[in-house]
């Protein structure tokens, strides 16, 4: 049986790709994951995944001067995946992209390498993969054009999430009101979480709510119509019991919500961020899959009026997103198959 090595993490919008492919490949391949101590290890020992822990080194945006020290610790990085890659000798390796990624791709030396970009614009790890990837994959067409090795196609997505159940009697509610699920991503967004505490007396006036806060993150205290967890495992079922979402604008989060036909409000990142999220956003805002709120536009006020909007047009959205493919799970199996069969071009 051959190996396939699956490298990426920090973030969930690394982690959770890698783990909806890994659902979908290891009855036929052996399935390993290369990562920091980050997230991506609990997630794995969670789900029985063979895990293998290397050091890593992120780009600090807000610590410009932390920085000049990045390539020396990512030479050291590099030294532990090499000695990884020496142990499990994978017939091939998927990097996710991020900082936890790049030092398994540097110390890839005759194996192939697949990458994904998940934004509609390249992060720098998966700029400085390319050269040893055979296929840069991309979930934005405008995104592969980038690449000579650029392929669009699309988003790998949990094929778990299209069957959830609706249950709101799991998050405490009655279920006789429209359900609003706000997701500030997997470790959280404070501004986000605050002005939802701030506008809870009006939200709970039409809505009950579940409020994803994020890890060692707070939102309100809970109460009749508003439920907060930090972290939602059962991600199939908050989506098929939420009525409308608010979440930030990673490239997988809204291309879930908008596979599942979810009307969302999105309110991208934008501080101590390269501004992905924003033109994530924006793509999908100019389909009409979504709305927009920028966080520096946000209040209470306005995110009440804009969740309000949302839902009085929420056919609209529905109507928008059926007209959008996002799941790439597929095709990405596919050319995954055919580089460890020698198929590619």
């Amino acid at each position: 049986m051959k190996t396939i090595a699956f490298a990426g993490g920090g973030t969930a919008g690394h982690v959770m790709p890698n783990l909806a492919l890994i659902g979908e490949l290891s009855h036929e391949y052996h399935c390993v994951y290369i990562g920091g101590d980050g997230m991506e290890k609990t997630l794995c020992a969670s789900r029985g995944i063979p895990f293998f822990l290397i050091d890593t080194v992120k780009l600090r945006r807000d610590a410009i001067l932390k920085n000049f020290a990045v390539p020396f610790k990512l030479s050291a990085c590099v030294k532990t995946a090499k000695k990884v890659l020496e142990d499990v000798k994978p017939d091939l390796i998927f990097s996710k992209g991020g900082y936890a990624a790049l030092p398994v791709v540097l110390a890839a030396k005759n194996i192939p390498v697949i990458s994904h970009e998940s934004d509609f614009s390249a992060g720098l790890a998966t700029k400085l993969a390319k050269k040893r990837s055979t296929y840069v994959l991309c979930s934005f067409e405008n995104c592969a054009k980038k690449f000579n090795n650029g392929k669009y196609c699309g988003a790998p997505l949990n094929q778990s999430l299209y069957g959830g159940k609706r249950k709101p009697a799991a998050y405490g509610l009655s279920g006789a009101k429209p359900i609003l699920a706000v997701v500030g991503g997997s470790s959280g967004a404070a501004a986000l979480n605050q002005c939802v505490a701030s506008a809870l007396p009006e939200l709970l006036k039409q809505f009950d709510i579940i409020h994803v806060t994020g890890k060692n993150k707070a939102g309100a205290q809970k109460q009749q119509g508003y439920t907060p967890v930090e972290f939602e495992n059962n991600m199939p079922d908050l989506y098929a019991t939420c009525d409308i979402i608010v979440t930030r604008a990673g490239a997988n989060a809204l291309a879930e919500c908008i596979a599942l036909k979810i009307p969302t409000l999105a309110v991208p990142l934008e501080k101590a961020s390269r501004g992905d999220q924003l033109q994530n956003a924006e793509y999908f805002k100019n389909k009409g899959a979504v709305k927009v709120l920028r966080e520096s536009e946000m209040t209470p006020l306005t995110l009440v009026a804009e969740i309000q909007n949302l839902y009085r047009e929420k056919n609209k959205y529905v109507a928008a997103t059926s007209c959008i493919s996002v799941d790439g799970t597929r095709t990405i199996c596919n050319l995954i198959k055919d580089v460890l069969n020698n198929k590619q071009p």
